[in-house]
């Protein structure tokens, strides 16, 4: 009887064994696909490794792919480093991700979940735990629960106010995700972005942070709140400094000292290098590396938002953003699109306002110009 309870054992053992080893050849063979595709920059084929299941992530990925297919992004390498089997159709993995962009190369480890769909592995995403609120799933990485306890305790005060700040409601549950830190949040987002960030949204994807305080958070959320807001009302039309613009306007400026909105404190910061609206539009703010002329963008951008609705008021700047979102949507990021935002946003302006924006850009050099 020993005999055969010993032989059934090892038949139960040797099949697990085999079981465990498809699985593993199989998951090799799917994180070998990726990397083909990335480093082949075919969009089509990486999107069917993503799943279905998750409508922000399959747009962030595709978001992502993009911009390796538009950037000099080469030598792109998935390098498995540990396979956990949850069950045959869920597997947990620790990841090396390396890449080159600009002769300098880049790597970070991740942690992805796969999942299989309909008999094949899918890429479901980082490895996340949730808790939700009121308007809120907020998904966080291993170790990171208070972190997702202080976003949770800030992002329904920061919902609050943009409600009132803006004067309308932020449609539907927004997903946040908190990342490890500031270099798998910048890799998750866009490989070729050249500076670190505390936060990020692109329509219709998720809220992007990493670990802070609690009033950090707010002042982040508040920021990409405004930016849910006005792109899903924009259609996804607005250039990007004003999308910036309206987003410092908003949530910024509200939170830092009273003195940072004057105009004399805005000249006596960036003097003879602040940007109006053309050189803005000129500027691609993912591609600078200098802090100061980074937040030269952010600052600029702002004031000239609050220069308009000092002029014009309110109602006709937000009647800019819904008359943009008469457009057909644009799929991608900002930079992605910018060029033709920009044209549409001329064309609207022109309509509302009854002057064109270079009018409205000779309107803010004679304000900085004019003495207080």
């Amino acid at each position: 009887m020993k005999k055969y309870l010993f032989m059934a054992l090892l038949i139960l053992l040797l099949c697990i064994g085999c079981v465990d080893k498809r699985i593993h050849e199989e998951v090799e063979a799917f994180i070998g696909k990726q990397e083909q595709y990335v480093n082949e920059k075919n969009i089509i084929k990486y999107m069917d490794t993503i799943s279905k299941e998750k409508p922000e992530y399959l747009a962030e990925k595709k978001s992502w792919i993009r911009d390796i297919q538009m950037n000099d992004i080469n030598d792109y390498n998935l390098k498995i480093e540990d396979i956990e089997i949850f069950s045959k159709d869920e597997v947990r993995l620790k990841l090396k991700q390396s890449y080159f962009y600009e002769g300098k190369k880049y790597s970070v480890k991740i942690p992805l979940l796969l999942k299989k769909e309909n008999g094949h592995w899918k890429d479901n995403d980082l490895i996340f735990d949730e808790i939700s609120t009121t308007h809120f799933r907020i998904k966080y990485g291993e170790g990171l629960r208070k972190y997702a306890q202080a976003v949770a305790n800030v992002c329904e005060i920061a919902y609050q106010n943009i409600w009132h700040r803006y004067g309308e409601k932020i449609k539907d549950t927004t997903i946040i995700k908190i990342y490890e830190d500031e270099e798998i949040l910048r890799q998750s987002v866009k490989l070729s972005f050249k500076w670190q960030f505390a936060g990020w949204y692109e329509y219709p994807e998720s809220i992007k942070t990493t670990k802070f305080e609690e009033e950090t958070y707010r002042k982040i959320l508040e920021h990409e709140l405004v930016h849910k807001l006005t792109i899903s009302k924009s259609n996804n039309n607005m250039p990007y400094w004003f999308t910036e613009g309206l987003a410092v306007y908003f949530a910024n400026f509200p939170n830092e000292p009273k003195e940072h909105r004057k105009k004399s404190y805005y000249l006596n910061r960036y003097k003879d290098k602040r940007m109006d609206i053309l050189k803005l539009e000129k500027a691609n703010l993912e591609k600078m590396k200098d802090p100061k002329e980074i937040s030269n963008y952010y600052d600029s951008a702002g004031m000239i938002v609050k220069f308009m609705i000092q002029k014009y008021g309110l109602q006709k700047v937000k009647d800019i953003v819904e008359a943009l979102g008469e457009f057909p949507y644009q799929e991608g990021t900002g930079i992605e699109v910018d060029k033709e935002s920009i044209k549409r946003f001329h064309k609207v302006f022109k309509k509302e306002f009854g002057i064109s924006v270079n009018d409205l850009n000779e309107e803010w050099i004679s304000y900085l110009n004019e003495t207080e």
